[in-house]
């Protein structure tokens, strides 16, 4: 039995010294075990976090882009000049699709753009952006004549300006309650005065909505991102009204160009993809006429993804579509959206370890990943491949109707 001895003579238990160092032992191996289940489980919530993070991002952008389509066109009736870059050729257009190659499957992310409203009748907007008539019976216009002046409530012109950052509304296109369009002459405190006038017979009463209308564009912002649209976390989705002068000569308005005008909204979104289906845009089916059905492309008696276009030149007017196939004619949007995660995780071991989530290229519509993510190659060496399979990535899709398309 083991005993110490003390000054005054009474015995004491204890440990021995190859005792403590068992114990000490014994306690580090539960701490360390302890301290790596904590590790292994923080690991596991940022990964857990990163995944809900990428499947956000994608379901965000996709509603994003859902929004603006379903307003595409919005307020374009009567209007005969093109809202901002939103043209084809010149001609007015509700919706401009870029970046589909007519020659074959794209190799990077489309691009669309679309003319939506940029004011609406939100309560923080009040009572300011509408029709104001302050003498009974409250109405402009009517059978007698056309509507060349606008009379709004005091300072509304000026909250306008100031809202949107702009000295004047001149030469801006505008909608007078989605109905009828013109393009604005001038702005006074009394209202706006338009050019054209709106022809008889229409008539607005007080409360009618003012909409000014703009021309956007949504574009995947690839890496190196050299002009930092992305603030350094490319690649990214950009949303923004191009300059006019910036539009490309018979090509769609681009982002990725200095003072684009164009701002960030979601990182981590790497592909963009669209496909289109339309009415009336196929003189071998109901000879080019619109009938509320979309045309069967491939002829297979059947509405199904064959009949969705994909690599066409909307600029142009090839076989065997000809002049029907317009944006015009465009009635269904598919949207895809490819989003990964903004950073690679390192696994659930050592930081040394390169997790590799898949080896399957997607194809996402008709971009093949494998083929190039971004530009052409750029995922053909093992380095490349390596580099893309260390992300994860959430693929969404969902099919818009154009419903101003139908008008």
């Amino acid at each position: 039995m083991r005993q110490l001895w003390n000054s005054g003579g009474q015995n004491q238990g204890g440990f021995t010294l190859t005792e403590i160092m068992v114990a000490t032992m014994m306690t580090t191996a539960i701490v360390a075990a302890g301290f790596g289940a904590l590790v292994v489980s923080q690991k596991t919530t940022r990964i857990t976090g990163q995944v809900g993070n990428t499947q956000a991002t994608a379901r965000n952008a996709l509603d994003m882009i859902t929004a603006d389509l379903k307003l595409a066109g919005f307020g374009m009736r009567g209007l005969s000049t093109a809202v901002g870059g939103c043209h084809i050729n010149g001609t007015p257009s509700a919706l401009v699709p870029g970046d589909n190659n007519p020659l074959g499957a794209d190799t990077g992310p489309d691009i669309i753009s679309m003319v939506v409203p940029m004011t609406n009748s939100i309560a923080a907007v009040g009572p300011l952006w509408q029709v104001f008539v302050p003498v009974a019976p409250g109405t402009i216009g009517g059978v007698d004549g056309s509507i060349a002046n606008i009379p709004m409530p005091a300072n509304a012109t000026t909250a306008m300006k100031s809202a949107i950052g702009v000295s004047t509304l001149q030469n801006m296109p505008v909608s007078i309650g989605g109905v009828a369009g013109s393009i604005i002459q001038a702005d006074n405190p009394g209202g706006l005065t338009l050019n054209p006038a709106i022809p008889a017979p229409t008539a607005f009463g007080t409360g009618t909505q003012v909409y000014l209308l703009q021309c956007i564009t949504y574009q995947v912002i690839p890496p190196p991102d050299n002009l930092n649209l992305c603030q350094g976390n490319a690649p990214c989705l950009v949303r923004g009204a191009v300059p006019t002068v910036l539009v490309g000569l018979g090509g769609p308005p681009n982002c990725n160009q200095v003072n684009s005008g164009c701002i960030p909204i979601m990182d981590g979104v790497e592909d963009l993809q669209l496909a289109y289906a339309c009415d009336g845009c196929d003189p071998r089916v109901n000879n080019g006429t619109p009938d509320l059905q979309p045309d069967d492309l491939n002829l297979s008696n059947q509405f199904d993804q064959a009949d969705f276009i994909t690599d066409r030149n909307w600029f142009g007017t090839a076989a065997p579509y000809g002049t029907f196939m317009t944006p015009r004619t465009i009635r269904l949007v598919q949207v895809n959206i490819v989003a990964r995660q903004t950073r690679a995780d390192q696994g659930m071991g050592e930081g040394q370890s390169t997790p590799m989530h898949s080896t399957i290229f997607p194809v996402i519509s008709d971009h093949n990943h494998a083929n190039g993510l971004f530009a052409p190659s750029d995922t053909a060496s093992s380095a490349q491949q390596a580099a893309y399979f260390q992300f994860r990535r959430r693929i969404l899709t969902r099919t818009i109707e154009l419903r101003n398309q139908r008008l």
